[in-house]
């Protein structure tokens, strides 16, 4: 599938760290709903996982990888999406004002397990980057305050993040959502790129001018307009979004979110126009992150 998309990075795994289990969401579509973790015990009994099933599996996908000529990369949990998800929204920015010592104990108990697992997965595998799911922003600003989230995440963090640049393994990172106010804390963790670069939530413009030199943005195809739109607006859309987006030479064209009702033909990205503006289409106008 990777192939007849023309993805150039193909993701082969996440690490299971075993965090608290979610009630089944599906029927809801809500995703920040479902969650029931409310106290610290619920992790303490928590048994560390075996790594070596999914250290296994993820050498498997990342031999194919390499017999096909394929980039390749795998997901870890980010402390905040980790407790926020498992908490549901409500109860979470609730908690962080009255129990803030419980939020700041979970993010650091889900980062100290990505220690092990970064040491015992991700250091065995030859991986081309690592993303961080690390959704926390709405399309108008951060789930909580920057200076709160900021002071919930920073320090935990700071080590997994550690961890994975010394190994030499650029890190990626997702969030949908509004970035300013994201992207100058991944600066200060060291991060290589965002994805999501959502367009209802962001001036792409904007962030290019503000943040381009910096990191690569990645992103800001609207799934939406895609599943929607005749070929002809598609094309002339995505020549004006690489316009914009090359300008800073730090852009991966991509969705924020799975296009999954989209055609294959405009899945692929392989528009006329859009060779203008790349020199190689299939791999800079399908995003390595989505």
């Amino acid at each position: 599938m990777a192939e007849s998309l023309g993805h150039a990075a193909v993701p082969i795994g996440s690490v299971n760290t075993r965090f608290v289990e979610r009630k089944d969401i599906e029927s809801t579509s809500v995703w920040y709903e479902g969650g029931y973790f409310e106290n610290i015990d619920q992790l303490r009994v928590r048994p560390e996982p075996d790594y070596k099933p999914q250290l296994a599996e993820i050498r498997r996908k990342r031999e194919e990888c390499a017999r096909v000529d394929r980039a390749c990369w795998m997901v870890i949990p980010w402390c905040f999406h980790t407790i926020a998800t498992s908490m549901s929204l409500e109860p979470f920015a609730c908690a962080c004002y009255d129990r803030p010592d419980f939020i700041h104990e979970a993010m650091i108990w889900v980062e100290s397990r990505n220690h092990h697992a970064v040491q015992e997965v991700v250091s065995r595998v030859q991986l081309d980057f690592v993303l961080i799911d690390g959704d926390c922003a709405y399309k108008t600003g951060t789930m909580i305050s920057p200076e709160m989230r900021t002071d919930f995440t920073l320090e935990p963090s700071r080590q997994t993040f550690k961890l994975i640049s010394d190994l030499g393994i650029p890190i990626a990172f997702h969030t949908n959502g509004r970035l300013d106010n994201v992207i100058r804390l991944l600066l200060e963790l060291g991060v290589s790129a965002v994805h999501g670069s959502e367009k209802q939530a962001n001036d792409l413009c904007h962030l290019v001018s503000e943040f381009g030199d910096h990191i690569t943005l990645c992103g800001n195809m609207d799934v939406v307009f895609l599943s929607a739109a005749p070929p002809e607006e598609v094309s002339a859309e995505t020549e004006k979004m690489l316009q914009i987006g090359s300008s800073s030479g730090q852009f991966i064209a991509g969705c924020n979110t799975s296009p999954r009702t989209i055609s294959h033909q405009k899945t692929t990205g392989r528009w006329p126009t859009q060779s203008k503006t790349s020199p190689n289409p299939e791999v800079s106008l399908t995003s390595p992150l989505t």
